[in-house]
């Protein structure tokens, strides 16, 4: 897990002994992506992307089967996924959050083209960032995009824990 400071922005890893003393009630975000060093490159720019002042604790998952098993568990203010990943692609991860009517916003970052998912995207409501064009400026967009979508979908005043801009 990784924790934002709120002042900084920058991402700090948390040690296991370091999860009791988690600020209360901070935005969870869940990054799901099967590539390490991707994840941690997702996350780092997600420091300095986060929309919104306060905390954000940050969750991975390493393939889509762990991601949606995740999202049993706990809420999550945006789920952060890669479209490439084993045991479950990340279509059926947004396919099966849509059927369970999660309306969570989702930043879809892949390397795949746009072009080439654009259908799912549409009409699963998930936003879209290139990995070889991830910055804070476009992951901000993103973000923004994807609580655009979800407003129409019942996210609206959903509760503390959702986002606002």
């Amino acid at each position: 897990m990784f924790i934002r400071d709120s002042r900084t922005g920058f991402m700090k890893e948390l040690a296991s002994d370091e999860l009791g003393r988690i600020p209360s009630a901070p935005a969870r975000v869940l990054v799901a992506d099967d590539d390490e060093s991707d994840r941690l490159f997702t996350i780092w720019q997600l420091g300095d992307a986060w929309p919104i002042q306060g905390d954000m604790l940050v969750e991975c998952a390493a393939d889509g089967a762990e991601a949606l098993e995740k999202m049993h568990g706990h809420r999550y203010a945006l789920v952060v996924l890669d479209w490439n990943m084993p045991r479950q692609h990340g279509a059926e991860v947004l396919r099966a959050m849509r059927e369970r009517d999660l309306c969570i916003p989702v930043v879809v970052v892949s390397d795949q083209r746009r072009e080439d998912i654009a259908s799912d995207l549409e009409s699963m409501a998930a936003a879209y960032v290139n990995k070889d064009e991830l910055d804070a400026h476009s992951f901000r967009n993103a973000i923004a995009t994807s609580m655009q979508l979800q407003t129409g979908r019942g996210l609206a005043g959903s509760g503390p824990d959702m986002m606002q801009i």
